[in-house]
């Protein structure tokens, strides 16, 4: 995160900000959830100015497929970063993709996928950590899918669990993990119950 943050940089963002993407292509059973880089662009392009810094994590090989991203983008993907993980066990990769992924100013995510779901739930726990806006009610401001319009802004409100569990992650895997309802009521604070 060091390195992308100083690139970041060293490119203007004086804040070292970059923003970030999960886009998964591989064994992808949902096939309405492999859109194009021009989809994902148009609906990513009103929260992630051009000329950004962008993170991509991926299980996709093919860099032609992002060139429509990186017209508009300074793209970049974890083995941009080969000197920063030399020695690291490149099982670990996909893990630090995850994290690297979860510190991203604007986050976007494939619906359906276990593993932006995760990335989900980090950017939850960083929320929750950072009071940033919303936390209270376990929303999620700048994190999205870019799947489709509809999908894109899910996060920005409070969700109660619903089925298929699996699909998504919910407030209620970061909101007030640190207190019990004990605690909560005794405060005098209204409790929301997660309950469908």
């Amino acid at each position: 995160m060091a390195a992308l943050r100083e690139r970041s940089r060293n490119r203007g963002n004086i804040n070292g900000e970059y923003d970030s993407f999960h886009i998964r292509r591989g064994d992808f059973q949902y096939k309405d959830m492999l859109v194009d880089a021009n989809a994902i662009y148009n609906n990513a392009k009103e929260e992630i100015p051009d000329n950004s810094t962008v993170f991509v994590a991926t299980d996709h090989m093919g860099k032609p497929f992002f060139q429509p991203l990186a017209d508009k983008y300074d793209l970049v993907f974890l083995k941009d970063f080969e000197k920063e993980l030399e020695g690291v066990n490149t099982n670990l990769y996909g893990m630090i993709d995850q994290l690297v992924a979860s510190r991203g100013r604007v986050f976007f995510g494939c619906m359906h996928s276990t593993f932006t779901g995760f990335i989900f739930r980090m950017r939850g726990y960083h929320a929750q950590k950072d009071k940033a806006l919303g936390w209270e009610r376990g929303a999620l401001h700048n994190s999205f899918y870019y799947t489709s319009a509809g999908d894109k802004r899910k996060y920005e409100q409070y969700t109660p669990m619903h089925p298929p569990t699996y699909a998504r992650e919910f407030p209620t895997s970061w909101r007030d993990i640190d207190r019990g309802i004990e605690e909560m009521l005794s405060s005098g604070e209204e409790v929301v119950v997660d309950v469908e």
